[in-house]
């Protein structure tokens, strides 16, 4: 286990060619990240996967999980993918639009499943309105 601050843990981790889980689709800012495009909404998303990824030379291989059948009677799914190519690219904006829509073609298995409720659309680009009160 890794501790979400130890960062050299962290690479040290990949560079040992160990698998971690990440979750790009976090609004931390802009600070952290760039606005991208998911669902056609505007939303800041973190860029710090393209740093691990150039510093580690390891793959993003999108890894999705979700529940399947009756709530009563539960299977649970995970969905791999194959490694994404050219990412990091040298434009951290396409990087963050087509991870966005990596994670979007995901969400379509079972949308109901996704933490809508984590405030995605939090940071909003100048000229629009807070979605958030």
């Amino acid at each position: 286990q890794i501790d979400h601050d130890d960062m050299r843990g962290l690479v040290r981790n990949l560079k040992n060619v160990h698998a971690i889980w990440y979750s790009p689709d976090q609004d931390f800012g802009l600070k952290q990240g760039v606005m991208a495009p998911f669902f056609g909404v505007p939303a800041a998303t973190v860029t710090a996967h393209r740093r691990l990824l150039k510093m580690t030379k390891a793959a993003a291989i999108p890894l999705y999980f979700y529940r399947d059948g009756d709530i009563k009677n539960p299977q649970y799914k995970v969905l791999i993918e194959p490694a994404v190519e050219n990412l990091p690219s040298e434009d951290e904006v396409d990087d963050a639009t087509r991870v966005n829509q990596i994670i979007e073609n995901q969400l379509r298995i079972a949308p109901t499943q996704y933490m809508w409720f984590h405030r995605r659309f939090k940071t909003r680009p100048a000229g629009y309105d807070k979605i958030y009160s």
